[in-house]
């Protein structure tokens, strides 16, 4: 998995270009991430854990937020 650009110092954003076929759900272990604590675009579009990733799709990680009042 290639590390296409890291957007924030503190790396709270990534972007990865794929180059295997692999679940959201194994993407996420391999990089030690827990799935309760971010989400995950594949191509521009939310997936779901078990979705698969094709090769060369390019996936951004971002931390889930909460807000209000």
């Amino acid at each position: 998995m290639q590390s296409l650009q890291e957007i924030n110092t503190s790396g709270m954003l990534k972007t990865y270009r794929v180059n295997t076929t692999r679940t959201v759900r194994d993407l996420l272990k391999e990089l030690k991430l827990e799935s309760k604590t971010f989400v995950v675009l594949a191509n521009g579009k939310k997936v779901g854990l078990d979705n698969k990733i094709d090769e060369g799709s390019e996936i951004t990680i971002l931390p889930k937020i909460a807000g209000g009042f």
